[in-house]
């Protein structure tokens, strides 16, 4: 059993609201944006642990409240090749994207558009990368948002994007593999606006990153900006600093600063629920 199922599984059959933090929980709070850090701790609503079982159905193929595996090992062979429970999740590997405007995906040599709503799951081996080449591709960091993809305001010349989630465990290798031979100029890269998204980005070394237009403001809305988050990611800023002074880039220099001094974290979740407008920087230029 993979120690993030058992986590959330613990969680939800004995009704707890919170957990201690551990690098288990982190992972898992990064990768759904379910929970509240509260000091040492995560707090869960009910909407964050229905969010939960959804992220635990969806990546592992299991019900966390209703486990298949409680049904012996023929059960079991429902949801694995193997009638043990495997290492790997049961759909871990798969890449998950998504079409917006009049993108398309090709899938075994078929065309491939996902309506609102829907994400599309697939084998890396069967998606056509060359395809993929002569489209944008928008990499998001948290799986969580995928559902919602259309509610997402892609900046002036996005708006027909392939959007692809980073991966996370199996399939984080595949999803960085494109990225890696994806143009430049059709890569873009829509992280969280704190100190470790911006490490992630930066990491790309290319491509567009997609930010709040008017981000500097950000910092006096306290429904969006998240300083608690921000004093989280201490090593995330060393990082940037480090990465600034060996580019001895201005651009970046100028925004982590900015972003140090008004302890900015704005999680994706609150950017589009609150349908704030994204404009695009150069990553190349940051690097600089």
């Amino acid at each position: 059993m993979s120690a993030e199922l058992a986590a959330i599984e613990r969680l939800l059959r004995r009704s707890r609201s919170s957990v201690r933090r551990n690098p288990t929980w982190e992972a898992i709070h990064q990768e759904t944006g379910a929970g509240r850090i509260v000091a040492g701790e995560i707090h869960f609503s009910a909407e964050d642990r229905q969010r939960l079982r959804e992220y635990a159905r969806s990546v592992h193929g299991i019900d966390p409240l209703f486990d298949a595996r409680d049904g012996g090992r023929l059960a079991m062979a429902r949801y694995d090749s193997s009638e043990k429970l495997a290492k790997d999740s049961v759909f871990g590997r798969l890449l998950v994207m998504a079409t917006a405007g009049n993108a398309e995906i090709r899938v075994s040599g078929s065309p491939v558009r996902t309506p609102p709503g829907a994400v599309l799951s697939v084998v890396p081996e069967q998606l056509d990368a060359d395809a993929l080449k002569g489209q944008p591709l928008v990499v998001i960091e948290n799986g969580a948002l995928m559902p919602h993809w259309p509610e997402i305001r892609l900046p002036d010349g996005w708006s027909d994007a392939v959007l692809l989630y980073r991966g996370h465990r199996e399939n984080q290798r595949a999803a960085t593999e494109l990225m890696a031979v994806q143009p430049s100029e059709r890569l873009g890269l829509f992280f969280d606006f704190d100190p470790a998204g911006l490490v992630m980005a930066l990491q790309a070394g290319k491509g567009w990153l997609f930010v709040p237009r008017d981000w500097p403001q950000l910092c006096r809305d306290s429904g969006v900006n998240q300083p608690g988050v921000h004093r989280q990611q201490r090593a995330a800023l060393q990082q940037l600093q480090h990465v600034q002074e060996r580019s001895g880039s201005g651009d970046l220099a100028e925004l982590r600063a900015r972003m140090e001094s008004e302890e900015l974290a704005v999680m994706q979740e609150h950017i589009v629920q609150r349908q704030l407008e994204l404009e695009v920087l150069r990553l190349e230029d940051l690097l600089a």
